[in-house]
């Protein structure tokens, strides 16, 4: 079982910890556990209810109204908004789905070769993937999927790019070297791997370092290989002094103007990412030129 505390809450939710201390006294909305040295910490399910009690607030109620609804209400009323006919997912995505509950490995292999001879990875990536691994997320916050459900799903989809990729013939004459890395924290990879594909395809050299990789050995790999840029993605939660302390490190041995950067954190924490530094949102923000 996971453990958080209330500084994990507050960045996955934005609301401050003295609010969520206040919240937590006044409201009783939560119930944390200690350790044996008497440290607060929160459960997975505890997180869950902090992210509907937070998706409630956001959409206009009062927190002392939300405290008057038992857990079953508040999970009712963030399932409603989480699946509300605007947020609604298309058939498909709720096919995989489906197939992801009951663990049909078969099925979700066949219809991801299928929609890729038929589209093309960077269709199949942006239209369906994205949409299909948000729900995904949706549905773990309201207890609907397990965290087994979503990696065994990650998992399946982690050797599809993989596969994929590797039917690629590498370019004959490349149009430059490109490193794709995750930072020593980061686990989340499934985007990363998506542009290794895409950028092979467009003919470039790419070494894929993959995740969790220190900085220490990537300044080692960068000053032996002389790439002509660098491809990461911040996705995972972590503190601004963290992610401050790494972006200075990182643009102290490599140009800021050639690195390529996507993610969560890349929004949440802009203030700590360098103007020069190239941010991707979508693959066409993958300019090499």
């Amino acid at each position: 079982m996971a453990e958080y505390s209330i500084r994990d809450l507050e960045n996955f939710t934005a609301i401050k910890a003295h609010t969520l201390r206040i919240w937590e006294l006044r409201y009783q909305l939560l119930e944390p556990r200690r350790t044996d040295t008497n440290i607060r910490f929160y459960s997975d399910k505890d997180l869950k209810k902090i992210l509907n009690i937070n998706l409630l607030y956001m959409n206009g109620l009062k927190i002392s109204r939300i405290a008057q609804l038992s857990e079953a209400e508040i999970t009712e009323r963030a399932t409603a908004l989480l699946f509300s006919e605007g947020r609604e997912a298309s058939e498909l995505v709720d096919s995989f789905v489906r197939w992801i509950v009951e663990l049909n490995e078969l099925e979700i292999v066949r219809k991801l070769r299928s929609l890729y001879e038929l589209h093309g990875m960077e269709k199949l990536y942006t239209e369906i993937l994205t949409p299909l691994l948000k729900r995904i997320g949706d549905l773990w916050q309201v207890d609907t999927i397990s965290v087994s459900h979503e990696h065994f799903f990650s998992n399946i989809l982690r050797e599809f790019f993989i596969m994929e990729t590797g039917r690629i013939e590498p370019a004959v004459q490349p149009k430059g070297r490109l490193v794709l890395f995750l930072h020593e924290f980061e686990k989340h990879e499934l985007g990363l791997l998506f542009y290794y594909y895409l950028l092979k395809k467009r003919g470039y050299s790419c070494y894929y370092l993959g995740q969790s990789v220190p900085l220490k050995d990537l300044q080692q790999f960068v000053e032996e290989l002389k790439p002509d840029f660098l491809f990461t993605s911040l996705i995972a939660d972590v503190s601004q002094s963290f992610l401050s302390e790494w972006m200075e490190q990182l643009c102290a041995f490599y140009p800021p103007e050639q690195i390529f950067m996507g993610g969560y954190q890349l929004v949440k924490h802009s203030e700590l990412i360098p103007n020069s530094i190239r941010r991707v949102h979508q693959p066409a923000d993958v300019n090499l030129q």
